[in-house]
C-alpha cells in the first residue's frame, strides 16, 4: 500500500485526539468564564489543555496501541468533572466522546477497556457525590455507552472488511484471481530486495498463449475468457506457495520464482509447456521466456525474460528460451504440430 495512504487512519486518530481534548479545554474554559448552569472545577480542562501538545507531539512517536490509553484517561477527566459539578448537571454526555473515538479507531479489546473504565470512574464519581449514588443515573450512562460503542465498532469493521475487500480486488485480476501488475509489482519488489539481501537466486518465467486472437476469433471472446481462467488454473496447480503468479497483459503471464536458478526454472516452465499442449482445451499452446540471477535486478529479469519470450516465439512458438546469453540459449524443440 501506498505510504501516504497508510498513514492517513494514524494522522487521523492523532487529529481527532488533539480535537477532543480540545473540546474539552474549551468547555473548562467556557464553564469558568461564563455565568449559568452548575460549575465543576476547572482541574478536567487545565489538564486537557495540557495534553494536547503532547498528543500532537509525541503521538506519531508512539506505537498506536499507546494513544488506546487516552479514552480511559478522558473517562477520569469527565468522571472528576461529574463528581465536582456544583449540583445537578449534563456532562455525563461527555463520555460519548472517549467512547465513540476508541471505537471508531480500535478493535474489541480496547473498546470495551475504555467502556469499563467509564463505568468505574462513573461510579466512583456518583459515590462521592452526596445523595448522587443513585444506581439509576449509572445505569442510564452506561446502556447509553456501551449501545453507542457496539454499534461504532460494528460499523467500523464493517468498513475496514471493505476497505481491505477494495485493496485486494485493486491487485487482483478479476477474471483469473491472479495478481495483477499493481500486485506482482508489490510482490516482486519484496523478492528482489530479499534476493539481494540474501544473495539468493531468482528467476522470471514470462508466457504468452500462442495465437490466441485465433481463438477469440473462432470460438468468442467467452471461450478466450474460460482459455485464460484455464491457464490461470494450471498455473495455480504448478505454483508453490512462495511463487508469485500475475497475469499482466491479455493473453500474458509471468511468473516468480523465488531461490529458482536458470535450470530448475527452465525445467518447472517446460513442464507447464508440456502439460498445457497435452491437456488444454481449444489445443492452447504456450511460449515461455527464462530469465534467473543471484542477487538480481529486476528490470533485467523480466527484460531478459521478455527477450526470450520473443525469440521463443520468433522460433515458431510453443517452447522455451532462457536468458540472456543467446548463444548458450537452450531449446526443446515441439514433437507435435505448431
Amino acid at each position: 500500500m501506498d505510504t501516504a495512504v497508510r498513514l492517513r487512519p494514524e494522522r487521523l486518530l492523532i487529529r481527532s485526539g488533539v480535537g477532543i481534548y480540545a473540546g474539552a479545554a474549551a468547555i473548562g474554559t467556557i464553564d469558568a468564564t461564563v455565568l449559568g448552569g452548575p460549575g465543576f472545577s476547572t482541574i478536567p480542562g487545565i489538564i486537557a489543555a495540557a495534553l494536547i501538545p503532547l498528543i500532537a507531539l509525541i503521538g506519531p512517536r508512539v506505537p498506536r496501541s499507546a494513544l488506546a490509553v487516552l479514552g480511559p484517561i478522558g473517562a477520569a477527566l469527565i468522571a472528576f468533572a461529574v463528581a465536582t459539578s456544583n449540583g445537578p448537571s449534563d456532562a455525563a454526555i461527555l463520555y460519548a466522546w472517549p467512547v465513540l473515538w476508541v471505537a471508531y479507531f480500535y478493535p474489541t479489546r480496547p473498546t470495551a477497556i475504555a467502556v469499563a473504565s467509564i463505568g468505574v470512574a462513573h461510579a466512583i464519581a456518583l459515590l462521592s457525590i452526596p445523595g448522587g449514588g443513585n444506581i439509576d443515573r449509572w445505569c442510564d450512562v452506561m446502556a447509553s455507552v456501551t449501545i453507542a460503542a457496539v454499534v461504532v465498532r460494528a460499523l467500523a469493521a464493517r468498513n475496514e472488511r471493505l476497505v481491505e475487500q477494495l485493496t485486494a480486488e485493486a491487485r487482483i485480476d478479476p477474471l483469473t484471481e491472479l495478481l495483477n501488475r499493481r500486485g506482482l509489482a508489490e510482490r516482486f519488489d519484496h523478492e528482489i530486495a530479499r534476493a539481494t539481501r540474501d544473495g539468493t537466486s531468482l528467476a522470471v518465467v514470462a508466457i504468452d498463449i500462442d495465437h490466441f486472437k485465433r481463438i477469440n476469433d473462432t470460438h468468442g471472446h467467452e471461450a478466450g475468457d474460460r482459455a485464460l481462467t484455464w491457464i490461470a488454473h494450471r498455473l495455480s496447480e504448478q505454483t508453490r506457495g512462495a511463487d508469485i503468479t500475475a497475469r499482466i497483459g491479455g493473453e500474458e503471464f509471468l511468473v516468480v520464482l523465488p531461490g529458482a536458478g536458470l535450470e530448475s526454472a527452465f525445467e518447472f516452465a517446460e513442464r507447464l509447456r508440456e502439460g498445457i499442449a497435452e491437456h488444454a482445451p481449444f489445443s492452447l499452446t504456450i511460449s515461455a521466456g527464462v530469465a534467473a540471477g543471484v542477487a538480481p535486478s529486476g528490470a533485467r529479469l523480466t527484460e531478459g525474460a521478455d527477450r526470450a519470450l520473443y525469440a521463443a516465439k520468433r522460433a515458431g512458438r510453443n517452447r522455451t528460451r532462457t536468458a540472456p546469453d543467446p548463444q548458450a540459449e537452450k531449446v526443446v524443440e515441439p514433437t507435435f504440430g505448431l
